[in-house]
């Protein structure tokens, strides 16, 4: 592959992104392989991300995003640094949500979700980053 054709494939590397960023990575790869073990992945979120609204709210949003999308939602393991390309976008339907930018929200979702699972999603994620304001850390 080309140097160009490398820069334009890489995504971020998680040692890179601002804490809260990072935190909800690792939540999110954590509470995968716990569903994986047939564990229940809301009491790994909840060790990682905060108490049990914030963490019920959490694992309701990853529920649902697993639903609505097209095909299987790829998450990393927690030994890959970078990114998986649905993980950024994870990220930055979160960032839009943070921000109440819906506008900015649909645009990166319009093309694989219909508007009604878009709204949806949209409030579940508004209401999650809305608890990770008051719960930061």
């Amino acid at each position: 592959m080309s140097k160009l054709t490398d820069l334009l494939a890489s995504t971020p590397d998680i040692r890179n992104l601002p804490a809260l960023q990072t935190r909800l990575i690792e939540t999110l790869r954590m509470g995968a392989i716990a569903a994986k073990q047939g564990k229940a992945a809301c009491c790994a979120v909840e060790a990682r991300i905060g108490g049990p609204d914030i963490s019920r709210r959490f694992c309701d949003l990853v529920a649902e995003v697993g639903r609505a999308w097209p095909e299987p939602f790829t998450i990393n393991p927690p030994c890959q640094y970078r990114l998986s390309y649905d993980e950024m976008l994870f990220l930055d339907m979160m960032t839009a949500a943070a921000g109440g930018d819906r506008s900015t929200f649909d645009a990166m979702t319009k093309d694989m979700l219909p508007e009604n699972t878009r709204t949806a999603l949209y409030v579940m994620a508004t209401r999650f980053v809305s608890l990770c304001v008051g719960n930061p850390e």
